[in-house]
């Protein structure tokens, strides 16, 4: 959830963008969503300076990224001229930049400015692949991919996992699986379980292994495949993770304060010889740990 004070900033940024569009502009504003795709930009611009791990949300597969295609699209259905979207785009980034300037004691932070032109830049590359193709952008409407996080879904994962389970059983290597329950207050699906769950991505998506999967299966939880790694070692490294995500989400308001999260594992061929018998001790682990036994 967005502070009071960056809600103020909020308005205030999107009121000087309006301000400088021309007549024709001004009427795409009309419809509603797209000056709310235009506040959703400009809250992302705000978070990301405060908190480097948001630029995750301006890279394909990201929140953001996606707000931007599907405005290209909307802009290009109405045979709007990508060189008018272009100077639309050179104006959102002036007006961001002089808010940044004009905030009384800002100091000049030259990582910060660097994450934001990555941001920009982000946004640019979504608009003109809009263009480019009859989609939004190829990334995001990837069929592999969950919608609210941009990570990959249950269908990808179990498709790797067995055949990691296979790989694993050639080479005579470990494999596990690390389940995450994420449980908090907040209804299914609702806006605020949404941005839950894109932190949560967030933080997982750093810290993890470039050769590492990971997975939003489903509503609440998520799963990382772990090549070469016995469970043991997956139990360690999954406690840290929650530590991580913890100490990430508690930073971010008392929104979060009630958010708990069990971990569950799943090794071959410690636990099983293929990989929905590994996912399903995985699973276990993950109630065993929910009652408590």
């Amino acid at each position: 959830m967005v502070p009071f004070s960056e809600k103020q900033n909020l308005k205030t940024m999107v009121k000087a963008y309006v301000q400088g569009l021309d007549e024709e502009g001004l009427e795409m504003l009309a419809d509603g969503e797209t000056e709310l795709a235009v506040e959703s930009i400009y809250e992302g611009l705000l978070a990301c300076v405060e908190d480097e791990l948001y630029l995750k949300e301006f890279l394909p597969f990201g929140a953001t990224y996606r707000v931007a295609g599907e405005l290209g699209v909307r802009r290009r259905r109405d045979s709007v001229p990508i060189e008018k979207v272009m100077r639309e785009h050179i104006l959102l980034r002036d007006v961001f930049w002089d808010f940044r300037r004009a905030r009384a004691g800002r100091e000049h932070d030259f990582p910060t400015e660097k994450r934001v032109c990555q941001c920009m830049n982000s946004l640019l590359e979504a608009t003109v692949r809009a263009y480019q193709t009859r989609e939004p952008t190829v990334d995001v409407l990837d069929p592999l991919r969950d919608n609210a996080t941009g990570v990959f879904n249950s269908l990808y994962f179990m498709t790797r996992l067995e055949e990691e389970v296979k790989r694993s059983e050639r080479y005579l290597r470990d494999v596990t699986v690390v389940l995450l329950h994420i449980n908090s207050q907040f209804e299914p699906e609702s806006a605020d379980e949404s941005e839950l769950m894109r932190a949560v991505a967030r933080v997982l998506r750093r810290n993890s292994r470039a050769s590492d999967i990971l997975a939003r299966i489903e509503n609440g939880k998520f799963a990382i495949l772990v090549p070469e790694t016995r469970a043991q070692d997956a139990v360690f490294a999954a406690e840290r993770l929650r530590m991580q995500v913890m100490e990430y989400l508690s930073g971010l308001g008392d929104l979060y304060a009630e958010v708990d999260i069990e971990i569950g594992t799943g090794s071959y061929p410690e636990q099983g010889e293929d990989g929905e018998v590994v996912f399903q001790e995985a699973i276990e682990s993950l109630m065993r740990e929910e009652h408590g036994s």
